[in-house]
This record gives C-alpha cells, sequence and structure tokens, in this order.
C-alpha cells in the first residue's frame, strides 16, 4: 500500500498540475492560484487523494531538483541587455526598492511576531520578488498606459533572480549559524565561494562542449538537464545546501554566453520549467499545514496588509522620488507587486530543509509566503483592473501593429507606421534582418511568429493588428489564423498573390489579402534591396493607382491598402512606385549571365559557364572547379526534375554569390539518369556563407515549384525575357 500510495500521489499531482496550467492558460490568468487551491483540495486535509508525506524524504529531493529546474531556467533566460537599457525609474525599483522591501518587511516581521532578526531577514528576502508569471497575465488583462506597463514588466522579469540571489544569501548565513560569529561568516563564505565556483564551472563547460558540437543536437536537450541536475548534486555534496545558488549561477553563465543552441534550449526548458512547477506546486499546497494559518491568525493578516499597504507605497515613493511619473501613476504601482512561482518556490525547500534540522519556527515561512501570494495575487489582481480604470491609467484598446517578416519591404512598412506615431514590432527567425530592423530603430524579434508565447514579450501587449509579410502565402494565411486566437478583436491582413489559390475556400480563411497585384516577394527575402516605395500626398501629388497604394494615412489612423472614400485633403499613402523598380531580385543574377547556348554536352556547357564567370570573378580557376562540380554530379545528380539542374558549389576563391542560367537549344542529359535538361541555374557562393547560399537555393526550387511559372520561364524567347522572367516572378 505504502509503494501505491507514493505512485499515486506522484502521478496525481503531476497531472493535476498540468492540468491547472492548462486552465489557467486558457483563462489568461497565472496558474499560481489555481495550483495552490488545487493542491490543497486534492491534499490530505480536504480529498485525500495527494500524501506528500508518502514520499518521506524523497519529498525534499522533488521539491530541491525542481527548484533547481525553474531557478535554472531563469538563469537561462535572464535578459542581461535588458538592465542596460531600462529607464532610471526601474533601475532605482530594483536596487533601492529592493532593499526597502526587505528591510521594511524584516522590521514589520520583527514588529509583529517577533523572531530574531536573521530569520526575518530570510523570512522577508521571500518576499522581494514578484514574477513575470504572475505579471504578464495580469497586465494582458488590464493593459494600462505603456510607461506602467513597461516598469511593471522589467521590474517583474529582472527582480527574479536579485531576489533569489539574496534569498539563497539569506539561507546560506542563517543555516550557517551556530553561536559563533568567526564560524558564521566562515560557513557563510565557504558555502558561497563552492556554489559560485561550481556554477562559473559547470556553465562554462556546457557552453565549451555544446559550441564545439561534442553534443549531438538530438541529444542537446537532455544533456543540459542532466548537467544542471549534476551540478546540483555536486555542490551540494561539496557542502551543503549550496546546490541552489551553484545552479542559478550556471544558468546564467550559460544564457550569459549566448550559446548558438539557446533558443532551442530555453524552448525545452519553458516546458519543464512548466511540469515542474505543476508537480512542485500541488505537492506543496497539499503538504500545507492550514492549522498554522489559523495560528498565526490575526497576525499573519496584518502582515501581509503592512505589506501590501506601508512597504510596497514605501518601496515605490522612495524609488520613484525624482521621477516624472504622476501621482495617480505612482499609486497604481503601489497597488500591484503580487509575488508568485519562485517565492512559493524557495519558500517551501527553505522550510523543508529547516524542518529537517529541527528548527521551531520553519512552518512560518511556507505560511507567511503563501499568505502574500494569496493575498496579492488575489486582491490585487482582481481589484487592477478596477484600480486603473478608478486612476484613470487604462489604456484603449492596443492600436499598434505586428510585422511578421524584418526583411527590406517588412522594414521600410515598419518605418511609415513609426513615422506616423503608430507601435510597430516585426519579428522574424533571420537573427541577420533582425539586427538590421535594430539598427534602424525599430522593435524586432528574433523568434518564430508560429511558436511564440506574447506574454514573453511586453512589446506585444501595445499591438492588436497584425501584417504577415513573409513569401510564403500558406505560412502567412497559418499566421492569421493562429494570431486571431491570440490577440483579441484582432485586424489581420496577410499579402498574397493574385490568383493563389483563392476561388473556393476564400470563405473559410483569416484575414484580408492585400497587395496580391504587386510582385513584393523580391524584398521578402534575406538580404534584399530596398522596395521602390514612395510617399504621396494627396493635397500635393497626384493620385497613385489602387493597386499600388501600399498604406493610407489619414487623422492619424493607418490602413494597409487604398481607401478611395476618404475625399479630404489631409491623407497619404506609401506607394509601390514601378517607375522606380529596378530588375533585383534575391538571386544575384544579372542580365550577362543569363545565356542561350548551342552546347550539347553537360560538361562542356558547365565549362562554358564558368569560363564566363571567370571574367566576374577573377580568383576562381574554372577548370579546377569544373572538376569539384563534375565528381559532385557522378555522384548525385543535380537535377531537380522537370529538366531543370541545379549544379552549386562554395569556394574561398569566390567573394560574392553570383548565379548564372543557361538554356540550351536542344535539351542535354542528366550522366546519371539520362533524362533530359533544358535549363541549368549554377550557383557559387563564398566559403564560410551557407545561410544565403541556401537562401538562394530555397529560392529557385520555390522559383520552379508550380507547373505554370516553369512553361513561362522554359518558353521564354531570348536571354532578357528569361532574366526578366526569373528576377519578377
Amino acid at each position: 500500500m505504502h509503494t501505491n500510495e507514493i505512485l499515486t500521489s506522484f502521478t496525481l499531482a503531476a497531472a493535476l498540475g498540468v492540468c491547472l496550467f492548462t486552465v489557467a492558460s486558457y483563462l489568461r490568468t497565472s496558474p499560481i492560484v489555481l495550483l495552490l487551491v488545487g493542491g490543497v483540495v486534492a491534499g490530505p486535509e480536504v480529498l485525500g487523494l495527494v500524501h506528500p508525506d508518502a514520499l518521506g524524504d524523497g519529498l525534499r529531493t522533488i521539491v530541491s531538483l525542481a527548484v533547481a529546474i525553474i531557478l535554472f531556467e531563469g538563469g537561462l533566460t535572464l535578459d542581461l541587455r535588458g538592465y542596460r537599457t531600462v529607464s532610471q525609474e526601474i533601475c532605482r525599483v530594483l536596487t533601492i526598492g529592493v532593499l526597502v522591501t526587505w528591510i521594511g518587511t524584516a522590521v514589520l516581521l520583527r514588529l509583529i511576531f517577533g523572531f530574531d532578526i536573521a530569520f526575518c531577514v530570510l523570512a522577508a528576502s521571500l518576499v522581494i520578488v514578484t514574477g513575470p508569471t504572475v505579471i504578464g497575465p495580469l497586465l494582458h488583462r488590464i493593459r494600462v498606459q505603456s510607461k506602467l506597463h513597461h516598469i511593471l514588466h522589467w521590474e517583474g522579469v529582472l527582480i527574479d533572480p536579485i531576489g533569489v540571489f539574496l534569498a539563497l544569501l539569506s539561507f546560506e548565513f542563517y543555516v550557517s549559524t551556530d553561536g559563533t560569529q568567526q564560524l558564521v561568516v566562515k560557513d557563510f563564505l565557504l558555502r558561497f565561494a563552492v556554489g559560485v565556483v561550481f556554477g562559473i564551472a559547470f556553465g562554462f563547460l556546457m557552453d565549451l562542449l555544446l559550441r564545439r558540437q561534442w553534443i549531438s543536437k538530438g541529444q542537446t536537450n537532455i544533456f543540459v538537464l542532466a548537467m544542471a541536475m549534476l551540478n546540483f548534486a555536486v555542490a551540494d555534496l561539496a557542502i551543503g545546501e549550496s546546490g541552489l545558488l551553484s545552479v542559478t549561477v550556471a544558468g546564467l553563465v550559460l544564457g550569459s554566453r549566448k550559446t548558438p543552441q539557446l533558443r532551442e534550449i530555453v524552448s525545452y526548458k519553458i516546458e519543464l520549467k512548466d511540469f515542474a512547477i505543476g508537480l512542485l506546486f500541488v505537492l506543496l499546497a497539499a503538504n500545507l499545514e492550514l492549522r498554522a494559518f489559523i495560528e498565526f491568525g490575526w497576525n499573519l493578516i496584518l502582515a501581509v496588509t503592512g505589506i501590501m499597504l506601508i512597504v510596497r507605497p514605501l518601496n515605490i515613493f522612495l524609488s520613484t522620488g525624482q521621477s516624472i511619473l504622476t501621482l495617480k501613476e505612482k499609486l497604481f504601482l503601489c497597488w500591484i507587486a503580487p509575488r508568485g512561482i519562485v517565492a512559493a518556490s524557495m519558500a517551501s525547500v527553505f522550510a523543508l530543509e529547516l524542518r529537517r534540522r529541527g528548527i521551531e519556527n520553519a512552518v512560518f515561512l511556507e505560511s507567511f509566503t503563501y499568505s502574500v501570494i494569496a493575498g496579492t495575487v488575489v486582491v490585487q489582481g482582481f481589484t487592477a483592473g478596477s484600480v486603473g480604470r478608478w486612476l484613470g491609467v487604462v489604456r484603449p484598446v492596443p492600436t499598434g501593429w505586428i510585422i511578421v517578416g524584418a526583411h527590406a519591404l517588412g522594414r521600410e512598412v515598419a518605418k511609415f507606421f513609426t513615422r506616423h506615431g503608430v507601435d510597430v514590432v516585426l519579428i522574424d527567425t533571420n537573427a541577420r534582418e533582425v539586427r538590421a530592423a535594430e539598427r534602424d530603430g525599430l522593435i524586432a524579434i528574433n523568434e518564430d511568429a508560429m511558436q511564440v508565447n506574447p506574454e514573453k514579450h511586453a512589446a506585444f501587449y501595445r499591438c492588436g493588428n497584425l501584417l504577415a509579410l513573409t513569401a510564403n502565402a500558406d505560412l502567412n494565411r497559418m499566421l492569421c489564423r493562429r494570431w486571431s486566437e491570440l490577440l483579441e478583436e484582432a485586424t489581420l491582413f496577410r499579402w498574397e498573390k493574385s490568383g493563389y489559390q483563392t476561388a473556393n475556400h476564400e470563405h473559410l480563411l483569416v484575414g484580408r489579402r492585400i497587395w496580391t497585384e504587386l510582385p513584393l516577394n523580391h524584398w521578402m527575402h534575406p538580404n534584399s534591396e530596398s522596395p521602390p516605395l514612395d510617399i504621396r500626398l494627396r493635397a500635393t501629388d497626384a493620385l497613385p493607382e489602387p493597386e499600388n497604394v501600399l498604406i493610407t494615412v489619414r487623422d492619424g489612423r493607418v490602413v494597409p491598402g487604398d481607401a478611395r472614400e476618404l475625399h479630404d485633403d489631409d491623407v497619404e499613402w506609401l506607394v509601390y512606385d514601378p517607375r522606380g523598380e529596378q530588375e533585383t531580385s534575391v538571386l544575384p543574377l544579372i542580365q550577362e549571365n543569363v545565356i542561350f547556348t548551342s552546347q550539347t554536352d553537360l560538361r562542356e556547357l558547365y565549362r562554358e559557364m564558368l569560363l564566363q564567370l571567370r571574367n566576374q570573378l577573377p580568383g576562381i580557376d574554372a577548370e579546377q572547379m569544373l572538376v569539384e562540380i563534375w565528381r559532385h554530379e557522378e555522384d548525385y545528380t543535380s537535377l531537380l526534375g522537370h529538366g531543370i539542374a541545379l549544379p552549386h558549389t562554395w569556394s574561398s576563391a569566390v567573394d560574392r554569390a553570383t548565379l548564372m542560367v543557361a538554356r540550351p537549344t536542344s535539351p542535354l542529359f542528366c550522366p546519371l539518369t539520362e533524362l533530359p535538361i533544358e535549363i541549368v541555374f549554377m550557383l557559387l557562393s563564398p566559403a564560410g556563407q551557407p545561410d544565403e547560399h541556401l537562401a538562394c537555393l530555397s529560392y529557385i526550387a520555390r522559383l520552379i515549384g508550380t507547373q505554370s511559372q516553369r512553361e513561362r520561364i522554359l518558353a521564354a524567347a531570348d536571354p532578357a525575357e528569361l532574366h526578366r522572367l526569373i528576377v519578377r516572378s
């Protein structure tokens, strides 16, 4: 029965935690209240489904490992750049405000409960943090002014590691106490040193192994997880209670090193962290002694009230004394400080260890911390909207735009938005394009728009509209569908070329098609040049053709597409100007490199193409490159099918990507398959630039992907027409 009880308690806690997380996500609220209530109800004092005591000493191990994973993930995702870019108000909240909360809460506990000062300092350190897991959903729901949103968001994100570090130091100092001040300092410094040294060592070791690719891609996530747990265990074995500090430092080191595999690691750790939090909170809530809350009674309520109504206002008014915030804005900040998952996790793991050591007041840490969490999350969470509206700090429905695609076209459209005071966020998986957008002063996020969680990025809270600008029409459709579920009452637009499979299914699609007659996909690829756009004013310029209008602005309102119903003079357009269109493409193809040839042998055709390219790339050895290309041709054919061949290679002798296209007057034959070849695309790229090389290959594959496009290209009458069809398709 004991074994069955252990199995039942563990599995039920895990399943209940995941289910409650799912419900909280559906309701767009913080999961912490649901997890706490669900754990208490499932625990031995109500339904008796989950019995944490059945786990025995294993409970402490499970809790410690779960907290270690949570802290490690927090270190990985810490935005160090945030500390350098936040406003003065946030810096003061993270310094002066932290000290005020810590000291003020310690003094309050000393006055109300009479505990010794070291214990009060430890308990106070647990309620320093607010945390993004509770702040994020709250801000998403009430949508306050951007200035307040910015302060609360960054406080929640950046205060986590500060609070954890102070709590760990306070705990290390407290458990080192044995009545001899010299030994206290010695033990404390030893724990601190061991934790930091092991954390730094494991962080750099993981970074080294991953950078050298000694760990296969499929094993990266489980390797990092195993190393984090090993780090925790080794540090704890070296000297007790140093493991949590060590694993936090390891996460900070690995996250700050910007390891290439970091995005995949973080994604995996976030999912694992959510599972750990769900399991952990159900077990801990079920393990709470409800009688302790009753025993501390009104004093506990008084302490929570003092933190909300005295300590937090002191924090805000001392931190923002010299800021430009109004009194109403400061009052709102005073009211919003819900504690979350990190505070509860640390309180429970500390309480378990203090109980093991026989310390009488151990139960107070959980009772106090969970009371602060319940009081702040419930009271402040449910009243935040009303208080915000009463103080006049709530914003109307968000009017900003999300543009999927930080390419040249996306950046130009975003600049036009910002020129008219409209919030805009670019999102793209291409880090180079994101950096280009940031250099232009735009807000850009290097994420996948089909997978990103909007609650993880404060910039999305200002946005209520989406513009899907990828060269893939199917992806644009999927983006509109996904974001229609993420943005309330969203206005959705997608680019799609005219005639793209819409006749029978348009009524089933989400989002409005725009700019269908314009060849905009030229500027939706990496490294493309700026599109030929122009700004027109109705009062001074000629009216543009309706199909060439990208954006219309009237009285500060920005609308994609043309708006012919607007007849007053105060109208501005962003216009695609075909007169200024250059025959440019993502493909590095000039007209001189498109030839019609009478060659009848494929190898001789390759030689002719390389000899012509030698005039533009004098560093290449045409004969040696022909040997390399032909060796590849004999092993793996470059024939893509449908009569199209794509030989390609890269070389250190090539200083820029160069494409050549040859159209034989009579079909040639592939040496491996004996199938006919009617057109050859030859791509040469510099060594060490795989991204541009792969982008060109991908573009060519899309270019000849449909039968109608292939037929138009193969039907070109001369090299000039063939070049035009390729670069404008």
